[in-house]
Protein backbone atom coordinates (compact mmCIF):
# COMPACT_ATOMS: atom_id res chain seq x y z
CA UNK A 1 0.00 0.00 0.00
CA UNK A 2 0.94 3.58 -0.65
CA UNK A 3 1.83 6.07 1.63
CA UNK A 4 -0.93 8.09 0.46
CA UNK A 5 -3.24 5.10 1.28
CA UNK A 6 -1.81 4.03 4.87
CA UNK A 7 -2.51 8.08 5.61
CA UNK A 8 -6.07 7.78 4.41
CA UNK A 9 -6.32 4.35 6.27
CA UNK A 10 -5.25 5.54 9.46
CA UNK A 11 -6.78 9.03 9.53
CA UNK A 12 -3.63 10.81 9.46
CA UNK A 13 -1.26 13.27 6.80
CA UNK A 14 1.49 11.25 5.15
CA UNK A 15 4.12 14.35 6.59
CA UNK A 16 2.86 12.66 9.68
CA UNK A 17 4.00 8.81 8.62
CA UNK A 18 7.17 10.52 7.58
CA UNK A 19 7.51 11.81 10.87
CA UNK A 20 6.91 8.76 12.72
CA UNK A 21 9.96 6.86 10.24
CA UNK A 22 12.09 10.07 10.63
CA UNK A 23 11.97 9.61 14.71
CA UNK A 24 12.12 5.71 14.37
CA UNK A 25 8.66 5.07 16.04
CA UNK A 26 8.03 3.08 12.93
CA UNK A 27 10.25 1.22 10.40
CA UNK A 28 10.74 2.80 7.09
CA UNK A 29 9.04 0.63 4.70
CA UNK A 30 11.12 -0.69 1.45
CA UNK A 31 10.61 1.07 -1.71
CA UNK A 32 9.41 -0.11 -4.91
CA UNK A 33 10.15 2.25 -8.20
CA UNK A 34 11.30 4.98 -5.43
CA UNK A 35 7.89 4.95 -3.50
CA UNK A 36 7.11 3.18 0.21
CA UNK A 37 5.60 0.25 0.18
CA UNK A 38 4.16 -1.00 3.31
CA UNK A 39 2.35 -4.23 4.51
CA UNK A 40 -1.00 -3.95 5.76
CA UNK A 41 -0.62 -4.46 9.43
CA UNK A 42 1.35 -0.71 9.02
CA UNK A 43 -1.72 0.85 9.89
CA UNK A 44 -2.29 -1.22 13.32
CA UNK A 45 0.72 0.27 14.23
CA UNK A 46 -0.41 4.17 13.84
CA UNK A 47 -3.26 3.15 15.54
CA UNK A 48 -1.68 2.07 18.69
CA UNK A 49 0.98 5.64 17.78
CA UNK A 50 -2.28 7.57 17.59
CA UNK A 51 -4.06 5.94 20.86
CA UNK A 52 -0.81 6.36 22.83
CA UNK A 53 -0.46 9.47 21.95
CA UNK A 54 -4.03 10.64 22.65
CA UNK A 55 -3.54 9.42 26.35
CA UNK A 56 -0.57 11.05 27.09
CA UNK A 57 2.60 9.05 26.27
CA UNK A 58 5.99 10.77 24.02
CA UNK A 59 6.87 9.64 20.94
CA UNK A 60 10.08 8.29 23.21
CA UNK A 61 7.44 6.29 25.11
CA UNK A 62 5.45 5.25 22.23
CA UNK A 63 8.91 4.12 20.56
CA UNK A 64 9.99 2.13 23.60
CA UNK A 65 6.11 0.62 23.68
CA UNK A 66 6.71 -0.58 20.06
CA UNK A 67 10.24 -1.65 20.16
CA UNK A 68 11.99 -1.44 23.71
CA UNK A 69 10.70 -4.45 24.92
CA UNK A 70 12.31 -8.33 24.03
CA UNK A 71 10.37 -9.70 20.77
CA UNK A 72 7.98 -12.36 22.87
CA UNK A 73 6.58 -9.64 25.11
CA UNK A 74 2.96 -10.00 24.75
CA UNK A 75 0.81 -6.69 24.22
CA UNK A 76 -0.84 -6.64 27.82
CA UNK A 77 2.04 -7.02 29.51
CA UNK A 78 3.71 -3.65 27.74
CA UNK A 79 0.69 -1.78 28.20
CA UNK A 80 0.88 -2.89 31.83
CA UNK A 81 4.38 -1.61 32.67
CA UNK A 82 4.07 1.62 30.30
CA UNK A 83 0.74 2.27 31.88
CA UNK A 84 2.21 2.21 35.64
CA UNK A 85 4.82 4.54 34.90
CA UNK A 86 2.03 7.07 32.81
CA UNK A 87 -0.61 6.46 36.32
CA UNK A 88 2.17 8.13 38.24
CA UNK A 89 3.46 10.80 36.15
CA UNK A 90 -0.25 11.78 35.67
CA UNK A 91 -1.38 12.13 39.32
CA UNK A 92 1.39 14.25 40.16
CA UNK A 93 0.29 16.50 37.62
CA UNK A 94 -3.48 16.18 39.04
CA UNK A 95 -2.14 16.84 42.17
CA UNK A 96 -0.26 20.11 40.98
CA UNK A 97 -3.47 21.18 38.84
CA UNK A 98 -5.49 20.64 42.35
CA UNK A 99 -3.11 22.96 44.16
CA UNK A 100 -3.21 25.54 41.20
CA UNK A 101 -7.13 25.31 41.09
CA UNK A 102 -7.51 25.84 44.71
CA UNK A 103 -4.40 29.22 44.56
CA UNK A 104 -6.94 30.46 41.37
CA UNK A 105 -9.75 29.87 43.59
CA UNK A 106 -8.10 32.16 46.62
CA UNK A 107 -7.60 34.89 43.89
CA UNK A 108 -10.76 35.27 43.25
CA UNK A 109 -11.51 36.88 46.48
CA UNK A 110 -8.60 39.06 46.22
CA UNK A 111 -9.61 43.05 47.45
CA UNK A 112 -5.85 44.51 46.08
CA UNK A 113 -6.25 47.75 44.65
CA UNK A 114 -2.75 47.68 43.28
CA UNK A 115 -0.37 44.60 41.94
CA UNK A 116 2.02 45.90 44.57
CA UNK A 117 -0.35 44.95 47.43
CA UNK A 118 -1.05 41.73 45.81
CA UNK A 119 2.83 40.87 45.35
CA UNK A 120 3.05 41.78 49.38
CA UNK A 121 0.41 39.23 49.94
CA UNK A 122 1.65 36.78 47.55
CA UNK A 123 5.09 37.09 49.66
CA UNK A 124 3.80 36.19 52.91
CA UNK A 125 1.79 33.06 50.99
CA UNK A 126 4.62 31.76 48.81
CA UNK A 127 4.64 28.48 50.37
CA UNK A 128 1.28 27.68 49.52
CA UNK A 129 1.64 28.15 45.68
CA UNK A 130 4.96 28.06 44.81
CA UNK A 131 5.65 24.36 44.41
Amino acid sequence: MTIGELAAGAGLAPSAIRYYEKAGVIQAPPRANGRRVYREDAVHQLVIICFAKATGFSLTEIKLLLHGFPPKTTASARWKKMARGKLVELEAILTKARAMKRVLESMMSCRCRTLQQCAQGLARSEKKWRS
